[in-house]
């Protein structure tokens, strides 16, 4: 996983994956233009990563049933 700020993270449970906030503010204060495209960049590359986190948490849920069968 690439480096990023961790501003955002996720939760998944049997309703699915949700994005989260793991900070708060999301950034630093910003006092020029430059500042605020290097801190959108670095938030777009934390949701990226989180996203690509999610996925993968929903792909092994997937895999397990459910509710088990213990009628057998």
């Amino acid at each position: 996983m690439p480096n990023t700020v961790r501003a955002f993270d996720f939760e998944i449970d049997i309703n699915g994956a949700r994005v989260t906030t793991a900070q708060h503010p999301l950034c630093p204060g910003c006092l020029s233009d430059r500042e605020v495209d290097a801190q959108v960049k670095l938030l777009t590359d934390d949701l990226e990563a989180v996203a690509e986190r999610m996925k993968q948490a929903i792909r092994e849920q997937a895999k397990h049933p459910l509710f088990l069968d213990t009628e057998r």
